[in-house]
């Protein structure tokens, strides 16, 4: 009886088909990013019990919420969002509540340009700190409700509905609270000392607010000063010879130091008399003072120490003043001449060598950084008005210069520092401020990070270093927009009042009153003052202070919002810090500093201080790809919404490509080592769109192949083929090294291993040796590949997972309904059920692991057999061969593997039949590739199939005998009897 031939033997197949679309859908992105991040972020909490799961907790260095969102903020978010999911892949319970720094200079500018620019007459001074203050809110209000925006925008999971801010009303009591407990422990107090000042924002400053130029350009000068009494070696007044690379501080000068230990010459000149110089200095001496020096004695520094000087700035002032010459260790043979003109007032080290000596600091500049008339108050109008880094300069050098005192002026290129926020260059200058005495605490917070895993490592000595150098933090802002340093000042002598109680009442007032009422009530409100204090002084008035904490304590002090009011203000450590490099100096410092500090206070004798962080993560800038950091001006600026949209591609002339979404930006992110500085161009954007379009190529595959899968949905180890078994045995391999990056925070490791893995392992081996199963087979065969694809499936989403979420959810919405059904939601899904249930049967089969590489080494050989052979034209695929293994006699490690998987080894090679020969090789082969099996030599040959290609399913195992159009194998033969039965309706 003539068999029934179907319409197309296509028609016949079993062919993967999904309606998975090639790039995601723009109209489908709300629905997706609001699954895995605000409803994932609440199932979380509500499902993972707070007592008995274990709880991760991210806190948020906030961003200042000024100005829209960079590159930058794109790097840090996301890498705070893949911690967190990775964290949540173990089973824990996330909390990752968002924060934002609100006060500081910047907006205070913009909310100053403002009231410029609305400012009319019936208004009141368009300084006026109340007005300030309102715009300033308003300014940092509309800024935080744009990037909170565009953070959900790039999938970041998160508390977002009780975010915080550092100007919410709890934030900044919960700051003076911290405050009050510093002033408890006596960390807090007032002082004139040297501070660094910028003149274009008219503020004091810390350390954490400014950035080194390193070509700043100085005029330095040489200048000589005149001492009082002759030295020994010489009878004729001797000068004594300084460099200075500030001359505008020159007339703040209390002294010149030596150093005990260096040596000194007398060096006669025709032109500048008699000069002390260190010996050190005498070889490059005739640059300022000519070539016919000479050295006429030598003497110890201890022999210049409490000799006496005058200053010829103070000709101008009708007076001769005396002042010392003093030993100073700083004092160093190797720069400049060896005698260090000392100015208190405008320098740190000077100030702590004159305290000691009951020398006091004078500092005559005013706020903008002009001279005042007491830098020569004998003729102030020399000086008085003059900008001390430009014209002011100049006038003292030209004073020097008519005294005969200038040896030397030039240009000075060095390292300087300059206002962060401005862009400007700053100055030392004295001034009244508050300063946290964190010396105090200095051994205790150093002590708190030997508990501290830095990522990376690094770090660990980077922020030692940074509190190991800080005995002092200038806390006070000469500024309207932040939390006020709760001060009061006697109204007629100006005395300063910080006291525990006075302050805790001003914090029980602005707790009830509100914090406006700080500048909006008189001057002097009674309110404000503590009972104690006007018992103490009578009917004298106070009056409150108007300088404002530093913004660097605000977001210091965030550390209180890891927990919520009424809970005893227990605040334990966060489990993660995660911020730029630069914040070692900044925001990890000052966090580190206030929480020893409140730990200190109640701490006994065996309290150990600990860090506010567990793990202390650190990552590098974003630059282009010259190496360079963005800026509009040159033109170099990426924005993360063009790597969304993909308006970046195409690179040269191909075609544009479309946005593959917020996905994009996270795989950039992901791939790359966040350890140094990580830099941004199309090419880099192009490999991440090639990744993202291999995954949704990969799961578009296998939603395809598994769209008639029944289940069940566990994987059956008994019976199991050779080519599933290696597949989940490579897959879980995978996974453990993909989750041991994961938990080092390796995160581009970890998509590197994917990637390899997508590539080599799944699509380059797995999916071509089971393809012919899955399009061909019917029943358990096909059954036993499709559960494999399952659990590939649901593993490579769990890896993902972290990276690309809107990914996951997509391919969710697509799975076929009995997965949907029977499985848990991929971002769900926990590592442990993976590694422990599903893929450990596999990691510990010994047998297998020992067989894994030795038939591994059998495909690459063969595959590079086909490949000369097809080079030669004897063959196309790779079914058009069969393959002769041949080797020696005898017992090796070889023959065994090969042996065991004898059944499998066609569906592994992924050709039409495999044999075993020992000794002689095949008569004729097409190609031949030889390797070495633990030190057994095997040859694979790869030879013409000795059977007809089957029509249905392509292998050469149909009868020679057979009607080409017609000839089917074994197995499609006995397929396609049932099929008439089953499916009719597919033949003629």
């Amino acid at each position: 009886m003539p068999r029934l031939l179907p319409k197309s033997w296509a028609s016949t197949l079993f062919l993967p088909k999904s309606p998975f679309p090639p790039r995601p859908l723009s109209a489908d992105r709300p629905t997706y990013l609001q699954r895995c991040t605000n409803h994932l972020y609440r199932w979380q909490q509500g499902t993972r019990n707070a007592f008995q799961t274990p709880e991760f907790v991210l806190h948020d260095g906030p961003p200042f919420a000024n100005g829209p969102l960079h590159m930058g903020h794109a790097l840090n978010k996301i890498l705070k969002d893949i911690t967190c999911r990775f964290q949540l892949g173990l089973g824990k319970r996330i909390r990752y509540v968002p924060g934002w720094d609100c006060h500081g200079l910047p907006i205070e500018i913009k909310a100053l340009e403002l009231q410029k620019r609305h400012k009319t007459d019936k208004q009141p001074e368009w300084n006026d700190a109340i007005k300030i203050r309102e715009a300033a809110s308003q300014l940092a209000t509309t800024a935080i409700s744009t990037q909170k925006a565009a953070f959900q925008q790039w999938a970041i999971m998160a508390d977002w509905d009780n975010a915080w801010k550092t100007m919410d009303k709890d934030f900044e009591l919960r700051q003076l609270e911290v405050f009050s407990n510093m002033v408890k422990r006596g960390l807090i107090n007032r002082r004139f000392r040297p501070v660094y000042w910028s003149p274009s924002s008219h503020t004091a400053l810390a350390e954490a607010e400014l950035e080194y130029w390193d070509d700043h350009r100085s005029t330095a000068a040489y200048v000589k000063y005149r001492m009082m009494h002759t030295v020994r070696g010489t009878t004729l007044p001797v000068g004594l010879v300084i460099w200075t690379t500030t001359p505008w501080t020159l007339p703040a000068n209390r002294a010149i130091a030596v150093n005990r230990s260096l040596e000194y010459c007398i060096v006669r000149t025709t032109m500048h008399g008699d000069v002390i110089i260190a010996a050190s200095a005498v070889p490059e001496a005739h640059r300022y003072l000519g070539n016919d020096l000479v050295v006429v004695n030598h003497m110890n520094g201890i022999d210049l120490e409490g000799q006496l000087y005058s200053d010829p700035i103070e000709d101008f002032n009708a007076q001769r003043t005396i002042r010392q010459i003093l030993h100073a260790d700083f004092v160093s043979p190797t720069t400049g001449t060896g005698l260090v003109h000392i100015a208190p007032g405008h320098g740190m080290d000077d100030y702590d060598l004159c305290l000691k000596q009951g020398i006091t600091a004078f500092a005559p500049v005013d706020d903008i950084g002009c001279f005042t008339s007491l830098a020569l108050p004998g003729n102030p109008h020399l000086l008085e008005g003059k900008p001390v880094l430009g014209e002011g300069t100049e006038a003292v050098l030209g004073l020097l210069e008519k005294t005969g005192s200038l040896l030397r002026r030039h240009v000075f290129t060095h390292k300087y520092p300059y206002d962060w926020r401005t862009k400007q260059p700053v100055i030392i200058r004295a001034t009244e401020q508050w300063f946290a005495n964190v010396g105090q605490i200095q051994a205790e917070a150093l002590k708190s990070l030997d508990g501290v895993k830095f990522i990376p490592s690094g770090g660990r000595d980077r922020l030692r270093s940074f509190v190991s150098n800080r005995k002092e933090w200038c806390i006070s802002r000469q500024r309207a927009w932040g939390v006020p340093i709760p001060a009061l000042y006697h109204e007629d002598t100006g005395e300063a009042v910080l006291t525990a109680e006075s302050v805790d009442h001003i914090i029980s007032v602005i707790r009830n009153r509100g914090m406006a009422t700080w500048w909006s009530d008189p001057n002097t409100d009674p309110r404000w003052v503590a009972s104690a204090l006007d018992a103490k002084h009578g009917t004298s008035k106070f009056r409150r202070g108007k300088d404002t904490m530093d913004v660097w304590f605000d977001s210091g002090t965030s550390w209180t919002q890891t927990t919520k009011a009424g809970d005893n203000r227990m605040y334990a450590p966060a489990d993660v810090y995660l911020e730029g490099t630069d914040q070692h100096r900044g925001w990890f410092q000052s966090s580190l500093l206030t929480y020893v500090a409140q730990q200190t206070l109640s701490a006994t004798s065996t309290h150990v201080s600990q860090a506010p962080f567990r793990t202390l993560i650190t990552h590098g800038f974003v630059l282009d790809s010259g190496g360079r950091k963005m800026s509009k001006s040159i033109g170099n600026v990426i924005s993360p919404d063009e790597i969304i949209a993909g308006t970046l591609l195409p690179l040269g002339n191909k075609p544009k490509l479309d946005g593959m979404g917020p996905d994009a930006l996270r795989l950039w992110v992901a791939m790359s080592d966040y350890t140094t500085d990580v830099k941004v161009n199309p090419e880099m954007l192009q490999n991440v769109h090639s990744h993202l379009a291999k995954y949704r190529t990969t799961f578009k595959y296998i939603l395809g192949v598994l769209k008639d899968f029944e289940g069940p949905t566990a994987v059956q180890v008994q019976g199991l083929r050779s080519p599933h078994r290696m597949a989940l045995l490579q897959l879980g391999v995978t996974t453990r090294k993909v989750h041991e990056h994961y938990s080092r925070g390796d995160y581009n490791q970890a998509v590197s291993e994917v990637n390899r893995y997508v590539v080599n392992d799944l699509s380059g081996f797995y999916l071509e040796s089971v393809k012919d199963v899955l399009y061909a087979e019917r029943g358990e065969a096909r059954q036993q590949a499709q559960a494999t694809l399952l659990v590939i499936h649901q593993c490579l989403q769990t890896m993902l997972g972290p990276v690309t979420p809107l990914l996951i959810e997509e391919v969710w919405d697509y799975s076929p309904a009995c997965i949907r059904d029977q499985c848990q939601h991929p971002l769900q899904v926990t590592w442990e059920n993976l590694q422990t249930k599903t893929l450990a049967p596999f990691l510990q089969d010994i047998q297998l692991t020992k067989d894994l590489p030795m038939l591994m080494q059998a495909v690459s050989a063969v595959r590079t057999a086909q490949e000369t052979a097809r080079s030669m034209k004897l063959m196309r695929s790779g079914l058009e061969s069969r393959v002769v293994l041949q080797m020696e006699k005898g017992t090796n490690a070889a023959a065994s593997c090969y042996t065991r998987h004898l059944p499998d080894l066609a569906m592994i090679l992924v050709v039409s039949s495999v044999e075993m020969r020992f000794g002689a090789a095949p008569e004729r082969a097409m190609a031949s590739q030889t390797f070495e099996v633990e030190g057994t030599k095997v040859t694979a040959h790869v030879c013409k199939p000795a059977m007809a290609k089957c029509v249905r399913c392509w292998r050469y195992q149909a009868p020679l005998n057979a009607i080409k159009d017609e000839a089917l194998c074994d197995r499609c033969e006995s397929i396609m009897d049932g099929m008439n039965i089953t499916d009719p309706e597919l033949f003629a």
